[in-house]
Parts: structure tokens; C-alpha cells; sequence
């Protein structure tokens, strides 16, 4: 019995786990798909680039 249960707990943390990995894996490709905006000095240096909210 306590083997069927610690299978169950195990299978469910396997799934939770690959469900997260989609949901980052969607967002980074969101990110992606968004761009990126970057600001310059008055030298015309990149300052620093962020995704366009």
C-alpha cells in the first residue's frame, strides 16, 4: 500500500514538473517573439536592453 501511494506522489510530481517546463518554455518564447528595446548614451553606447512589455 505504501508503495502505490509514493507511486502516486511520484507521478504527480513528474507531472507538475514537465507542466512547468511548458510554461517557462511558453513564456521565454513570448519573450522572444516580443523583441527587445535598448537605450544608448549621448556616445551612442548601449546602456542596457530589455523585452518590450
Amino acid at each position: 500500500m505504501k508503495k502505490i501511494i509514493i507511486l502516486i506522489i511520484l507521478l504527480a510530481n513528474v507531472m507538475s514538473c514537465s507542466e512547468l517546463a511548458e510554461l517557462e518554455a511558453g513564456h521565454q518564447q513570448r519573450m522572444r517573439e516580443r523583441g527587445m528595446e535598448c537605450m544608448y548614451n549621448y556616445k551612442g553606447e548601449v546602456q542596457g536592453c530589455n523585452y518590450i512589455r
